[in-house]
């Protein structure tokens, strides 16, 4: 049964419609002169089904809610339109928040279970509900909107039987083909297309519906975008990224929903490799921050998603701060000396990077692009230089061990252990001096590299005393030298050698050995023919024999493979960490 305010305003629309047939113009017997106007009719029903009330009206109704006041039909039917309304008389609060709004809810059920909720009534409750905008709404108001939709969805079948199959408005047909929009799951049917830039329909729903910008709505079609785009193949799910980031950057309630499916599909394709603007954009300061704060409890949604996610990243993050500080920092000075090749053969092994800045390379960062975004990627986790103002450091973890490089030479980089440091590692500020980060360069460390040409296979040698390896994957493709590795020179900084320059003969060769052809070891479970012929699998590896001048008999392995370890270890051979090769001990 219609209302007196409702019956009233339909009386009015009807006698508009009325008002508007020339009758005394119409030629009888001539039917498009009446389908004109039952399709002005129509048109004319549509407007009114979606009018709004006027803006005072509904303020005073939400304004009556909040005060607690008894709202009768007329104020009902007004406030169903004004639930997002700021009352400045309650402090800016929304009726949708309030206490009393759950009860209204219970109102509009029982008038909806009684055939008698007016169906403008509805529509105003549905314009309610999208311009809800949950950006801007507190936890109060998080709950409503989650009430009105569910009141919504149960008396929305109602509301569409009574709209009728001949003359219905347009946010009815909108519904209809679109019952999902009053489900969470709104914007799902709509992703594909809007990912494409085809927001034809989308537009045309909030045309029909009222939507405004600030709607939930835009956002939850992003979030279905996507959804869309995590179902993609590799390549094109990869090529839709761009176009993916700029939407979520522009409707961003969803934001940290959209990187957590975006990220979760990138690591699972076949291959995760660096994707700059999608790691630039999740650790900039205002979104995620960088994925090394989260252990400091400083960037806690990185908690949201696996390890493997949040490893994926985290290397993203210390593959360009390598070489960064090599190509942009250390390059200033042509100080890189080979050392951006050098270390990024241990690239899959660093769990950890730092970056600490000189005050030189922050004031150049006002006119340097390249400085000014390693700095911002950097935000809250990067520490300063108080001293040796134009150089900078860099911290990286290895395993059980630290390394700290600078950007100048003739510094040395110096190796210490991650639970023996000499110093705070999370710091804000270094005076990088011999009383921190240079404590190597006077006291004992695990290693201490000097970048004197050619210093690689040095520092390769030290590192394989710790145990530290070039990655598999680097060491297979790798090629393998011919020769001895290079014989280390003594020095006073250094205070120790690598294994001494030694003659040596292929293995797999018709010669015994290099000084003669002593037989094989006294007791020894091999012949020199079967060991030659065990140790030519594995090419690059050396037998080295100096028994004929005293000294022992010696297999080196560049590779350290494990199976030929293996077969020495059986054979009796010994690992000298000196020499970092296998001997035959004899008495």
């Amino acid at each position: 049964m219609l209302r007196p305010p409702a019956l009233e305003s339909l009386r009015q629309g009807l006698a508009v419609i009325l008002g508007s047939f020339d009758i005394g113009a119409v030629r009888f017997g001539r039917p498009e002169y009446v389908e004109e106007a039952v399709n002005e009719s129509a048109e004319l029903f549509k407007e009114f089904s979606a009018a709004r009330p006027a803006r005072e009206a509904s303020y005073a109704a939400a304004l009556a809610l909040m005060r607690g006041a008894k709202l009768d039909d007329e104020d009902r039917h007004l406030v169903a339109g004004a639930l997002n309304v700021r009352v400045r008389e309650q402090g800016g609060r929304k009726p949708i928040g309030h206490a009393r709004f759950i009860e209204l809810l219970e109102e509009y059920s029982v008038d909806a279970a009684k055939g008698e909720l007016w169906s403008l009534t509805w529509f105003g409750l549905l314009c309610s509900h999208f311009e809800f905008d949950p950006a801007a709404a507190t936890a109060e108001e998080l709950r409503g909107w989650s009430a009105l939709r569910g009141l919504l969805q149960d008396t929305w079948p109602q509301i569409s039987d009574e709209a009728g199959r001949e003359v219905f408005p347009d946010w009815v047909k909108v519904l209809r083909e679109f019952p999902e929009l009053l489900t969470e799951r709104a914007g799902d049917k709509l992703g594909a297309d809007y990912l494409q830039g085809d927001e034809t329909v989308v537009r045309r729903i909030a045309s029909d519906l009222a939507v405004p910008e600030t709607s939930w709505f835009w956002h939850a079609v992003v979030l279905g975008a996507v959804g869309s785009s995590t179902k993609l193949s590799d390549t094109r799910f990869k090529e839709s990224l761009s176009r993916l980031l700029a939407l979520v950057k522009s409707r961003p309630v969803y934001r940290d929903e959209a990187l957590i499916e975006i990220l979760s599909r990138y690591q699972r394709c076949a291959q995760p490799t660096l994707h700059s603007e999608l790691r630039d954009y999740v650790v900039s300061k205002d979104v995620w921050r960088n994925p090394k704060l989260r252990a400091a409890g400083l960037a806690t949604t990185w908690n949201r998603v696996s390890d493997s996610v949040w490893r994926m990243v985290l290397k993203w993050v210390n593959d360009a701060n390598l070489r960064d500080f090599f190509e942009v920092l250390a390059a200033r000075g042509n100080a890189d000396e080979g050392r951006l090749a050098f270390w990024s053969q241990y690239l899959d092994q660093i769990e950890w990077t730092r970056l600490v800045f000189s005050a030189h390379t922050r004031q150049l960062a006002a006119s340097n692009a390249g400085i000014k975004n390693l700095i911002a990627r950097e935000e809250g986790s990067f520490a300063t230089l108080s001293t040796n103002a134009d150089v900078d450091a860099f911290m990286m973890q290895l395993g059980n061990y630290v390394v700290v490089e600078f950007s100048r030479v003739p510094n040395a980089a110096y190796v210490y252990k991650a639970d023996e440091l000499p110093f705070e590692p999370n710091a804000r500020t270094y005076s990088g001096t011999t009383s921190d980060l240079k404590r190597g360069y006077h006291e004992e460390c695990a290693a201490r590299i000097l970048h004197r040409a050619p210093w690689e296979d040095d520092a390769a040698y030290q590192l394989r005393r710790l145990g530290i390896h070039p990655d598999e994957k680097k060491r297979e493709a790798r090629r393998v030298p011919k020769t001895p590795v290079h014989e280390v020179t003594k020095t006073a900084e250094a205070g120790r050698s690598a294994p001494p320059a030694i003659q040596t003969t292929e293995a797999g060769s018709k010669a015994g050995n290099s000084l003669g052809t002593i037989g094989a070891p006294r007791g020894a479970k091999f012949t020199m023919d079967a060991l030659r012929t065990i140790v030519g699998q594995y090419p690059g590896a050396q037998i080295t024999d100096r028994r004929s001048e005293g000294g022992r008999l010696w297999i080196q392995d560049p590779q350290l493979r494990f199976k030929l370890d293996a077969h020495l270890k059986g054979l009796g051979f010994k690992w000298a960490n000196t020499r970092d090769a296998w001997y035959y001990p004899e008495n």
